[in-house]
This record gives structure tokens, sequence and C-alpha cells, in this order.
């Protein structure tokens, strides 16, 4: 099993000198300014993602989902060997960006979540079509201050079934008992995404039993899930999970399922790690599309 994994950190600050190399007419400052608007890196996009990226109000929310388009068409650049103009998306009924051209790859599964101050995607490297991969990622950091954990989980009970809300509320102080609810929302997250339904899914029909309590930087590969509730579109078979903490702030999950018969796919702890990408190995591969967006 063969899995591209990468991480990029929002918070770099994009410099000249790192698309200079690339299309300098992109800049619309000064060439003395040091850092560029993240608007005109749409230049490397389609028209169809960059009318969708500037749909965004929060400069936050359009530089980590332009991050993740970005990703997408690094991964099949350089990993499949695609020529970065030429590739085509689509997307799915349920939200899903799905790659359409070149056809031979439509079937190899990639995904990507971003949160905080991440944006995490994973992809196979394998074109035989038979893994679904889903990744998920959030910042614990993210809270109502003041709440009880009683009051915050009652907006989320009918997402949980009763083991997975004692697991939380066993998990001792308030801070603790978000933590574990993130997680278990993260690996539940995962397995809607590597399915590719809507954000409408039951959620409480998959249980998720944590082995090991504690989150950790190193990956943890003994989580398992039971679905408890049949759904047409799931199956508990074939299911293996890769979990730990991205940096202190954030925690992630990975879904894998093996869609040919023989089990769970095997993950290797010590290659289960993300590769932290900077803006020059992001755009290294970079053409801008016809007709390019450039910043006002």
């Amino acid at each position: 099993m063969s899995i591209t994994r990468w991480a990029f950190n929002i918070r770099q600050p994009l410099l000249l000198e790192h698309i200079e190399p690339l299309v300098t007419s992109l800049t619309s400052s000064e060439k003395n300014d040091a850092i560029v608007p993240f608007s005109n890196l749409l230049s490397f996009l389609p028209k169809m993602d960059c009318d969708r990226l500037l749909e965004l109000r929060q400069e936050e929310d359009m530089r980590r989902a332009l991050v993740g388009r970005l990703m997408i068409h690094a991964f099949f650049t350089v990993v499949h060997s695609c020529r970065w103009e030429n590739l085509v998306f689509s997307r799915t009924e349920a939200n899903k960006p799905v790659l359409v051209e070149p056809a031979h790859l439509a079937n190899v599964s990639f995904n990507i979540s971003h949160h905080g101050d991440w944006v995490l995607f994973v992809g196979a490297n394998t074109t035989d079509g038979t893994m679904r991969l889903g990744v998920d990622v959030m910042d614990f950091q993210e809270q109502v201050p003041g709440e009880s954990f009683e009051t915050f989980l009652s907006c989320f009970q009918d997402q949980f079934t009763a083991a997975e809300q004692a697991f939380m509320h066993n998990a001792g102080v308030y801070a603790q008992q978000l933590r574990c609810f993130y997680r278990l929302w993260c690996l539940k997250e995962s397995v809607v995404k590597a399915i590719g339904v809507g954000i409408d899914y039951n959620l409480k029909a998959l249980e998720f039993t944590v082995s090991d309590p504690e989150e950790s930087l190193k990956p943890i590969l003994s989580t398992s899930m039971q679905v408890v509730e049949p759904q047409e579109e799931l199956t508990d078979e074939g299911w293996a999970f890769e979990e730990a903490l991205l940096d202190q702030n954030h925690c992630y999950a990975i879904a894998i399922q093996n869609e040919m018969q023989g089990g769970a796919p095997a993950i290797d702890a010590e290659g289960a790690k993300f590769q932290h990408l900077d803006w020059k190995g992001l755009l290294k591969h970079a053409v801008p599309y016809p007709s390019p967006y450039v910043a006002a």
C-alpha cells in the first residue's frame, strides 16, 4: 500500500522568491515588496476553481481552499506524471472533487482536509482503483469558552453512540473531553470523506473503539470501527485507520479501505509520516492556465 501524505501550514508567507522563477508578472505590487497576495496564485488553477475560491469571503478560508486545490494538481503532476495545465476536474453530487482527465487516472483516490493552521492531502500512488482514502484534520483550539462539556456535546449527541459518549465523558477535565470529541469527529469525517457522501450522513452509524487513549505525534494504528446501523454505502470490512497529533494543537485521522477481498490494508507506522511542503515545493511544477486571474 503506497500513499502520498502531504501537510501544508497556511501561516507560511508567500514571498516573491517563491514564484519569481515561474511567473514574475503575477505580482501586482512593486518588485521590491517581498510578500505576494495569495490571489495571484489563482493563475495556476482553471476558471471553475477560481470562481469557487473567489466566493469565499474570509482570506484564511480562501487560502486553505487554494492550497488544497494546488496540492491536488501537484500530486497528479509529481506522482502520476501528468502535465499540470492538462488536468481536468469535476465534482460529485456530494461536492467531492474528482479527476476527469487523464481518464486512465480517474479511479485514483485522493482527499484533502483543512482546519486551523493546516491543509492535509492524501493520495493513492497506485492506479488500480482498489483503495478509498479519506482524511480529516481538526484544531483543538476552536472551542466556545465557558461552556460545560455536557452543554457542548448536547449539540452533537445524535452523532455519537453511547460508548463513544462514555469515552469522551471519562476523559477527565473539559479540555481533555474536547480533545476526545475532536479525535472521534476526525475519525468519523475521514470515513465519510472516503466513501464520498454528503455532510448529512448519519455519523452515529459508525462506532469507533479507541485502544490507545492518549494521542501522540507517532501514528496510532489500533483504532477500529464497527457499523452499528446498516448503511447502503458502507460496510465495516477492509478498513484501517491512522490517527495522530499533527502538532500540539491539531489532530488528524486517515481512513483507508481496501475494496478488494483480503482484509484491511497494512499501514507501516514508521512510514506513516506527512511530508511538510513549503511554497517552493508546492509550486515547483505549477503552470498557468489560459486566461489567468490576476489580483486587482
